[in-house]
């Protein structure tokens, strides 16, 4: 966290799904008054688990159905 101009700072890295809400946090938080600018960093492997779910909820969108073997 840097301070200039009797304003804080702070720099961090997130995720992007933490991100879909926090213009609405922040305001709140602040009584309207913080703003916040985001830019990609980069990109990152999806735990197996979470890569799993994922695939499963697409796949149910599309209305593919899961094979199983025989």
């Amino acid at each position: 966290m840097d301070n200039k101009g009797g304003n804080t700072i702070v720099r961090a890295e997130v995720p992007m799904a933490e991100m879909l809400t926090y213009g609405v946090d922040l305001t709140a938080m602040t009584q309207g008054r913080g703003s916040f600018n985001m830019e990609m960093n980069h990109y990152d492997l999806v735990p197996a688990q979470l890569q799993d779910k994922i695939v499963e909820k697409a796949r149910a969108a599309r209305g593919d159905v899961k094979e199983e073997d025989e």
